[in-house]
């Protein structure tokens, strides 16, 4: 008898968190909480609301000394360093037009988050050289940090017109006030406890790890929010720019020579391939490179999934409008990582989740061996693994024909998730391990 009631038990526990699960994947977005509100160009850019007041707030009571300057009283505010920036964004030259063209005939907008990683970005720009149809592009250089070498490296670029923009929020202008670290803010990873005997100005906000904001981190978040407001919302209007694909790359990544090639035969057959799919992704994490060549003109159709589709995400204003309505819950969502803060976006807010289609054999292949999330000091190791693929495949790139052969319904919610969704869940898991019966 009570080990029937154990288990009727069990199984109500099992159907709450069931239910509750559904409730949140089922979720669509809701008026009160979704900014629909569009920035207009030049002003400043969208980013998230309580971001924006506070850097608002802070920058209009900072001032800077100009230590350049004769006069030790010569001071300017931080707004007007915001705002000399966004007039320098407004103005930059775009390269190479007489070469290709007009802005406006470019048939792909490729946009690069930069930082401060020459080597990775030197291997990017070689292999944008050697990709056939990069003359028809619009290469966008969005950077957090000023670095000469980085801009010549840039400037310096003739295979195809360019542009350069500056988050204008970004620590290297702000290193000691907000957004960057103040030296009053709480060290990571004090504990609360110490925290509030310390008396650090942002004690009582830690984050749900219970450590407290890195700016250098939280940049990476705020600095992908901007550059994507900019580029759609500014550079498409200012340019007037006829709704092309925007292709998404970091500076640490390598493009196969046939990449361009291959994202253009899937926008001509998306319908065919995946009607309902909004996002294409010439990125995926392979764990070898055995099957490369025989998976080369394989396409796979999935629920979008941000551990295995945010790489070389490419993508129309449509799809981005989607995520800016959601940009409360991006913004909000505790966690530094823009592509997760992205999978909230999917799962909870819009009304049907997004679909994508990728290349089984990736044409955008990360070469980061050192950077936020790895540390491994050489930097060549993975560029000559990429340079290597390359050569080896050369004979089977630019498949004339592609083919899905690989197609999920199946949305994949990670374990973790299902305890945010679920609380329940936790417990339930407790109460099997302690019967014994936890595998």
């Amino acid at each position: 008898m009570l080990h029937r009631r154990w288990h009727k038990i069990l199984n109500i526990v099992i159907s709450i968190c069931l239910i509750g699960f559904i409730v949140v994947i089922m979720k669509g977005p809701s008026s009160e909480t979704i900014l629909m509100e569009t920035p207009s160009f030049p002003s400043l850019p969208d980013v998230h609301l309580h971001v924006i007041k506070e850097m608002e707030a802070d920058l209009t009571n900072d001032s800077i000394v100009d230590y350049g300057s004769t006069n030790a009283n010569l001071t300017i505010s931080g707004q007007d360093i915001v705002s000399s920036v966004n007039f320098l964004n407004e103005n930059f030259e775009v390269l190479n037009l007489a070469k290709f063209g007009p802005i406006q005939q470019v048939k792909f907008v490729v946009v690069i988050q930069v930082h401060n990683r020459p080597t990775y970005l030197g291997y990017l720009i070689e292999s944008l050289r050697t990709t056939r149809g990069i003359e028809e592009v619009l290469l966008v250089f969005s950077h957090d940090i000023n670095i000469a070498s980085i801009n010549e490296m840039i400037r310096n670029i003739t295979f195809a017109r360019v542009l350069q923009i500056f988050y204008p929020y970004n620590i290297q202008l702000f290193p000691h006030v907000f957004p960057g670290q103040d030296p009053r803010d709480c060290p990571e990873r004090v504990g609360k406890d110490a925290a509030k005997a310390m008396q650090c100005q942002n004690f009582e906000h830690p984050d749900k790890y219970g450590n407290y904001r890195v700016a250098k981190i939280a940049q990476i978040k705020h600095h992908w929010w901007w550059k994507m407001n900019y580029v759609f919302d500014g550079i498409y209007d200012r340019y007037k720019l006829s709704d092309p694909w925007v292709l998404l790359l970091e500076e640490d990544h390598y493009l196969a020579p046939d990449a361009l090639h291959v994202l253009e035969i899937i926008i001509q057959n998306r319908k065919t391939y995946c009607d309902k799919c909004e996002i294409i992704s010439l990125g995926f994490y392979l764990k070898t490179f055995t099957s490369y060549g025989n998976n080369i003109a394989k396409l796979g159709a999935h629920p979008w999934y941000s551990s295995k589709h945010n790489m070389g995400m490419a993508f129309r204003r449509e799809t981005w409008t989607k995520v800016k309505n959601c940009s409360e819950l991006f913004c909000k969502y505790d966690d530094y990582n823009w592509d997760w803060s992205l999978m909230q976006v999917v799962v909870k807010c819009l009304p049907e989740r997004f679909r994508v289609i990728f290349t089984k054999s990736p044409r955008v292949i990360h070469i980061g061996d050192y950077g936020v999330h790895t540390h491994r000091r050489n930097a060549h190791n993975a560029y000559i693994s990429a340079r290597d693929i390359m050569t080896k495949h050369a004979n089977v790139l630019f498949p004339l024909r592609l083919a899905v052969t690989d197609v999920s319904t199946i949305f994949k919610i990670s374990f973790s998730f299902v305890l945010e969704a679920c609380p329940l869940a936790l417990l339930w898991l407790q109460l099997v391990k302690a019967r014994g019966r936890f595998v």
